[in-house]
């Protein structure tokens, strides 16, 4: 397996400076060596582990939006709000998601509490149980059904600053809030975002946005084999769009035509989950910088 990591910034070509002391250092190891070492552990095993807290937040009439809370024993810096791909329907339960537990943001989301960070797992709001289509995922309701789930994080957790994470076809759930309401969140991250529309299906072909000091930062493997969600149109996305953009490269269990958008191939990171974790937490230690 080959891979490689490198930041691009879109928004300058100018090094970016590097400085020192020996605080910040200590801080960066405390941050980053510690989850490193103890997520390296949860991979080892086949099913992660939640231990969390399942919460129904009333989101229109008698509609509900399950999400699924994990925090540190201490007050989190972050809030990170996954959206897995697919139709995005995980049936949360009170031990976590009971579906698409494979999914690279599910099966990775210890890493984040390792690293001091609270969690939130978003499933399919309870008229949409059977699944969301692009088409509510890009919709206003959607939208305004994610302005109060982010607004009962900020009430859950008042000092903490909100990621809206999505991987895949929950890019699509992540891009139409970044679209509609930039500063709803603090930073987004886009991991193998669908650029490419298919089977009826838009993804975001054809969106742009202009978010002007908003930090994003689009994430994709230049070995990803899924037909939706191709390097070179992930690349394009970050450019057009002025994200910041990480190129990632591995190739395990890639070139499999009936799998390159399954969760354990080069279109879910396989092999390579630690490695951008970290890079993605690097960065959001000082959103649209580049890490280093």
């Amino acid at each position: 397996m080959r891979s490689s990591f490198r930041m691009r910034d879109q928004k300058s070509t100018r090094a970016t400076p590097l400085t020192c002391s020996t605080n910040r250092l200590w801080k960066l190891l405390r941050r980053f060596a510690a989850p490193i070492c103890a997520f390296a552990c949860t991979l080892l095993t086949a099913i992660p582990a939640y231990s969390g807290e399942l919460l129904q937040v009333p989101v229109r009439g008698q509609q509900t939006q399950a999400i699924f809370i994990e925090q540190p024993a201490s007050a989190p810096p972050w809030v990170i709000v996954l959206f897995a791909g697919d139709d995005g329907a995980i049936a949360l339960g009170e031990t976590g998601p009971t579906t698409m537990r494979a999914n690279f943001l599910l099966r990775t989301a210890g890493y984040w509490t390792s690293a001091g960070d609270a969690i939130a797992i978003v499933d399919a709001p309870s008229d949409q149980s059977s699944g969301m289509n692009d088409a509510f995922r890009l919709s206003e309701t959607h939208a305004q059904d994610l302005h109060v789930i982010v607004a009962a994080l900020r009430q859950r957790f008042p000092a903490a600053k909100i990621a809206l994470v999505g991987t895949s076809r929950g890019t699509i759930s992540v891009g139409n809030v970044l679209q509609r309401e930039p500063r709803l969140a603090d930073a987004y991250v886009l991991t193998s975002p669908v650029t490419i529309g298919m089977r009826g299906e838009t993804g975001l072909s054809g969106m742009h946005w202009d978010v002007s000091t908003t930090p994003v930062l689009v994430v994709s493997n230049e070995n990803d084999g899924c037909r939706v969600s191709p390097f070179s149109a992930a690349h394009t996305l970050a450019k057009d769009n002025r994200f910041q953009f990480l190129a990632v490269s591995s190739s395990e269990r890639g070139g499999n035509g009936a799998s390159e958008c399954g969760a354990k191939s080069p279109h879910g990171f396989l092999g390579i989950e630690t490695q951008v974790l970290s890079a993605v937490s690097r960065w959001l230690e000082e959103p649209g910088t580049v890490p280093r």
